[in-house]
């Protein structure tokens, strides 16, 4: 038989720790509830996170296969580059040296002699056959050009001789970069080509050609005065770097290819 001692003084020692609880955590059916309730906001924080990292994958995996699409939509011709104005120039003003400050995207830089280059009749003007001529914006750093020019020779050409009109579509040093090269020929005729232009081990100038010249010819006439032609370039990216480049008569439409 048991020790009734021991039973009782057992029976006492669990009341007591039972009545400690109570006073402590309060009755037994209350911390039940407490216990129910706090495994519930576990559980609910659980699958909150789960939800939040499963939304932000989701979120992520879209949009990076959302630019991944506009960039092929870009890269196959789809569509223009999009995106702020960094430049324009109306060239609404009178200067008898350089090309000044233009109307967005800081001053003109030119190369060679200032006395090269003038202003006048809403027109920039470079009074020099010399093909090292031209000018820049020497403020805009940016991976993504889509710029649109207007050009004419100041004469009307010879049947013989061609202008070179040169667009940096990406100048990465003074030596280094990608050009469209439009030539201006008798009667509106123009031609258009894609160059990578580097620099030798020495120090020489390079172009090489990295697409087809296309041809458009112009008028049997030579003797009246050249067309405007526009020109477009866009350089889109880095590494690798989208180039494309159309040319065609100012007064008509622009081509859709």
């Amino acid at each position: 038989m048991a020790d009734r001692d021991v039973v009782l003084l057992e029976t006492v020692k669990t009341h007591r720790t039972r009545l400690v609880s109570a006073f402590v955590f309060g009755e037994l059916t209350e911390r039940r509830v407490v216990n129910n309730n706090v495994k519930r906001l576990i559980g609910g924080t659980i699958i909150a996170a789960i939800l939040c990292a499963v939304c932000g994958g989701f979120s992520f995996v879209t949009s990076h296969f959302g630019r991944q699409a506009d960039q092929e939509r870009v890269q196959q011709g789809m569509g223009p580059a999009t995106g702020p104005v960094l430049a324009a120039d109306a060239f609404d003003r009178d200067l008898t040296q350089g090309w000044g400050e233009s109307n967005r995207g800081g001053r003109w830089a030119v190369l060679g002699s200032p006395g090269a280059y003038r202003i006048g009749d809403g027109a920039a003007v470079i009074n020099s056959t010399d093909r090292s001529r031209g000018a820049y914006l020497p403020s805009i750093q940016h991976d993504r050009l889509d710029v649109t020019t207007t050009v004419r020779p100041m004469a009307a050409l010879p049947k013989t001789n061609r202008l070179t009109v040169i667009i940096d579509g990406r100048r990465i040093s003074a030596t280094q970069g990608y050009q469209t090269v439009v030539g201006l020929t008798a009667g509106g005729g123009i031609t258009i080509s894609l160059v990578r232009t580097s620099t030798s081990q020495r120090q020489d100038r390079q172009q090489s050609q990295i697409s087809t010249t296309v041809t458009m010819p112009g008028a049997d006439d030579a003797g009246e005065e050249s067309p405007p032609v526009a020109i477009r370039t866009q350089a889109l990216g880095t590494n690798p770097t989208t180039l494309r480049a159309k040319a065609w008569i100012a007064t008509g439409a622009e081509p859709k290819e």
